[in-house]
């Protein structure tokens, strides 16, 4: 199934609880548009290539959406009104299933941590 893969990186400061609101707040913005989260996995704390709005970590979260442009567009809109997230980036993938296979093995492999703050 096509669709897009978005990474979200999220202020530190917001805290656990606050962060959940916004990711259920992005997953009711994306039913409302016609899309749906797929896949949803919190990759954590991690360092930053450089400063971002004065931060030098951020809390990755990664998300699998189906083809709706139009959820996209909202969510995307949506990313940059709120303060607590630092960037984000999304991109289209053919295959949903392939594209979550792969982070899986690299996790399972080594070569992406796991553990909150490396």
């Amino acid at each position: 199934m096509q669709g897009y893969e978005s990474i979200i990186i999220f202020d530190p400061e917001l805290g656990e609880d606050r962060q959940k609101e916004e990711v259920d707040k992005y997953r009711q913005l994306i039913t409302s548009n016609g899309g749906q989260v797929v896949h949803h996995k919190v990759w954590g704390r991690r360092k930053l290539a450089y400063e971002v709005k004065k931060r030098e970590f951020g809390v990755y979260h990664l998300m699998y959406l189906d083809h709706s442009p139009d959820a996209l567009r909202a969510l995307e809109n949506q990313f940059r009104l709120d303060e607590g997230v630092l960037k984000w980036m999304s991109v289209s993938v053919e295959d949903l299933e392939t594209e979550q296979a792969k982070f899986e093995k690299l996790i399972n492999e080594g070569s992406i941590s796991q553990q909150i703050g490396e």
